[in-house]
């Protein structure tokens, strides 16, 4: 089943605020909890401090009698056990404490004596495991005990010493009753919080996901009704400057070279199909003539020569087509060699100097610069052959063509200039398209297809070179051809 992309952010939405927030509980619980067991053992180890600090004040009346210890006063003697409760209330008068003195025995093996108690006190704090060895008098133990009371306790052990030196156990002991209590409370809100929480985000991250996501499905509900028939339509994101908008904008971008690129593949279409029109219906009208009537050998050998002519016109479009083709899908291996490329233009005008000749053109080499380039030398000859082709073709009798070859920092670079026809400004950026002619009726004449600027154009990308051309009408064009050189 499809899941929806919003449902699932708003899944995620809710899962991780959700689960923020009971991280946030778990840890102002645990933080709070901490918070009031510091102020609990503050306050007993302050009021133990403080009984402990009195204490040195009492002495034994009977040595063996530990619950004698008294001081003197204004009265007379007072036994710290009638003294303890009064105490116990001054030092400790927000919490109730339970404060019990025990004697701490010199040897292991005896058990220690309850020296006093504070009333509240109905059964006796634990004793601790051996006093004299665990509870030294800068070491006070803290501990929590849950199985005295019904409630659980803080509890504290104190050494202290009477007037006389001798040692006592003070132990001091406040309910966790009212702390666990509001623990609880907060426990309780949480759980109860965490519910509500999450039904409340449910409901919110489902319509802000749904405002999000508007954009989208608008995209969406644009792009389902653009067709290879119909692509003038763009999508409007003008009020989105975030991401969405960049979506837009780039959907926008593909969009229109797509419709680029059908447009091409039409006009590349059409153009095909009227270049191979005419060839084949001058091929049909040369062997239909040639059925007509009886010819002697000489008229056939014409008649035939004839459609060999137009075949030859049909192979050239063919594998130039098919030249063009194999470059744009990059399927033409790279078998790059270095060589000379100036030995390479002056053995291709040697090829054409014969039209050239015929033409009564003057050829003028300027500069000519020995430059090696690591290419691949068959496509370059076809690119040179073109473009000194081409300066033969469309120049007038009589007119000059310059052939200069340079160095240009890390660049070769060929020139190729003449006094022909010149192309007009306006046509200068469409004369690398394929089919395109300056003029239509001069192909006739010269018997171009009107792909070899095309070629020249992409032999030269395919090797990371540049080509530009300047040229005015009835003055001629130059041709200017950059390829990365070996040093």
């Amino acid at each position: 089943m499809r899941k929806s992309i919003r449902v699932k952010f708003t899944l995620w939405y809710v899962g991780s605020i959700s689960f923020l927030f009971l991280v946030f509980g778990i840890l102002v619980f645990l933080k709070l909890q901490t918070v009031l067991i510091g102020n609990i053992d503050a306050e007993l180890l302050n009021g133990g401090l403080s009984l402990a600090h009195d204490l040195p004040e009492y002495r034994l009346k009977d040595k063996n009698r530990p619950q004698s210890l008294y001081t003197m006063d204004l009265e007379g003697e007072l036994l710290f056990s009638d003294d303890l409760e009064q105490e116990v209330k001054e030092i400790f008068s927000v919490n109730v404490a339970f404060v019990q003195l025990i004697t701490c025995p010199e040897n292991s093996g005896d058990s220690p004596q309850i020296v006093a108690g504070t009333v509240n006190l109905k059964t006796p704090l634990p004793f601790p495991e051996k006093p004299g060895e665990k509870i030294g008098s800068d070491s006070p133990h803290i501990q929590t005990i849950t199985d005295i009371f019904p409630f659980s306790i803080r509890m504290i052990n104190i050494r202290a010493y009477d007037y006389h030196k001798n040692p006592y156990i003070l132990q001091i002991a406040i309910s966790m009753k009212e702390m666990n209590q509001v623990l609880q409370n907060l426990l309780l809100f949480i759980c109860f919080l965490f519910p509500l929480l999450l039904i409340l985000l449910s409901i919110v991250g489902f319509f802000f996901m749904k405002k999000v996501f508007s954009p989208i499905k608008q995209i969406v509900d644009l792009t389902n009704r653009i067709t290879a028939k119909d692509l003038s339509k763009r999508l409007d994101m003008a009020d989105n400057s975030d991401e969405i908008g960049e979506l837009a904008q780039t959907l926008n971008h593909m969009i229109e070279r797509l419709e680029q690129s059908f447009a091409r593949i039409r006009q590349f279409s059409e153009d095909v199909a009227h270049e191979l029109k005419t060839p084949l219906a001058k091929l049909k009208c040369n062997a239909e003539i040639s059925l007509r009537k009886d010819r002697t050998t000489a008229e056939y050998q014409n008649d035939i020569s004839a459609i060999i002519k137009d075949i030859k016109t049909l192979e050239q479009i063919t594998n130039d087509l098919l030249f063009l083709s194999r470059m744009d899908s990059r399927k033409i291996p790279r078998s790059f060699e270095k060589f000379c490329l100036h030995e390479l233009v002056l053995s291709v005008f040697e090829e054409t100097h014969q039209s050239a000749h015929e033409k009564k053109l003057i050829v003028d080499f300027g500069r000519i610069d020995p430059v090696d380039i690591y290419a691949d030398q068959g496509l370059i000859k076809t690119m040179v052959d073109n473009l000194i082709s081409n300066a033969v073709k469309y120049t007038r009798p009589g007119g000059i063509i310059r052939i200069d070859l340079q160095k240009q920092n890390k660049d070769a670079e060929l020139t190729i200039t003449d006094t022909g026809v010149g192309i007009p400004e306006a046509d200068l950026p469409l004369i690398f398209d394929r089919f395109f002619r300056v003029d239509p009726s001069r192909s006739l004449e010269t018997g171009g297809s009107g792909l070899g600027l095309a070629i020249v154009q992409k032999i030269i990308l395919f090797h990371d070179g540049r080509i530009s051309v300047k040229s005015s009408p009835g003055k001629g064009s130059s041709f200017f051809i950059r390829l990365p050189r070996v040093k």
